[in-house]
Formats: structure tokens, sequence, C-alpha cells
């Protein structure tokens, strides 16, 4: 775990050398973050969190900006967009993310929730590394914080990728791509089992896929 750590301090550190002037709409979308999240938002004490610049991911905010029609009003005019993805703290290997988003076509920012899977499985051991069954979706449910997100602004679309413990041996990831002014849930993956994987079966679970 400690070599985990050095890799990803060591990760972020080109970001935080990038560091550009916060935008002026920086402070109102972490005082939104903060309000909804309370501690899980705390920044890790940080009074000032640096900007990692756009292309960086690690201990920094980024700020991205776009335009777009929203499909209801094609023929209107584009509405400028800026999006913050905030820095809220981090564990021992999971950096946590909340995402806020400002339009010009709304005076207020607006904390990000975002889709999630709600799964049901089972172990057939205690070690946890053979199933019962694949996992299945019971049920959608809401949150605002993403671990280890990243933002691709060539399609919109926002990523997670959360280890469950340190050597990232049992996982889960997902995609939420940009339309109509918020984020849709496309795409859905789980590793649930740990140490010594059945080979049998699959090295991951594709739970929710959009158009399937």
């Amino acid at each position: 775990m400690k070599l985990f750590l050095s890799v990803l301090l060591c990760a972020a550190l080109p970001s935080m050398a990038l560091a550009a002037e916060r935008p002026k709409g920086l402070a109102a979308a972490e005082a939104v973050a903060k309000a909804a999240l309370g501690a899980n938002c705390d920044m890790n004490g940080m009074e000032e969190v640096p900007m990692a610049g756009p292309d960086a991911e690690g201990f920094g905010h980024a700020v991205y900006r776009f335009s777009y029609k929203p499909d209801y009003d094609p023929d209107g005019d584009a509405v400028e967009a800026e999006l913050y993805q905030l820095f809220c703290g981090s564990g021992a290997y999971n950096i946590r993310n909340a995402f806020v988003l400002k339009t010009s076509d709304d005076e207020t920012p607006q904390l990000i929730a975002f889709a999630m899977p709600d799964l049901d499985y089972g172990y057939t051991d205690d070690e946890r590394n053979r199933l019962k069954a694949k996992p299945k979706v019971r049920g959608f449910r809401a949150t605002a914080l993403l671990v280890n997100a990243a933002f691709d602004e060539k399609t919109r679309t926002i990523s997670s990728h959360t280890a469950w413990r340190g050597i990232g041996d049992a996982w889960d990831a997902g995609q939420w791509t940009f339309r109509n002014g918020d984020f849709t849930l496309i795409r859905f993956e789980v590793d649930p089992t740990y140490g010594d994987q059945d080979p049998s079966a699959p090295e991951s679970y594709v739970v929710y896929e959009a158009g399937k």
C-alpha cells in the first residue's frame, strides 16, 4: 500500500505544478459542494485547493468550459457551461471528487448527482473470491461523490474507478456522458471478488450499459 501511495502522490505532483489562477466561479462551486456534502467534502482541510490544470488528475481542482445546444431547443442560442471538478478529499488509495455545473441560463451553480446501480450479489466463501451468481441490478441510487474521477473533454464523459481495497483486485467503474445539461449513466462495471478469482468466472461484470 505504501508503494501505491507513493505512485499516487508522484502522479499528483506534476498536476500541482500546473496550478493556475483560480477562476471566478470556483469559490461558489466549492461552497455548493461543501454545503451539500459536509465532512465528505472537507478537501483534506486545505484552506485553498490548488488548480490542477485541465488535463490533470490528483489533489487539485479543474475547470472545463464548453457550449452546447439542448435537443429541446435546437434553434436557440448555445448554452455556455462551466464544469468544476472538485477535489473533496482522499483516503489511503482513493480520491473523492464532486462536480458542479454552472450554465449561462442558470444563475446558480448546481451540484451534479450521478445515477449509480444498487447491486445484489453474494459470496460463496469467507474470502469473498467466489460469487453465488453474477451481480444483479436491483435499482438505482444517486451519489454526488465519484472516486478517482476524470472528465474527457472530447466525449464530455465523466468516468470513475473505485478501488475497494489498496491492491485494487475488487473495484467498480462508471461512465456518465453529458446530455442536455445533465450527466447520464451509460456504463457501469464491477469486479466484486477478492484474491484468487474463480478461473471459470468472468474477470468483471458489466451490470449496466445504455442501449443493452
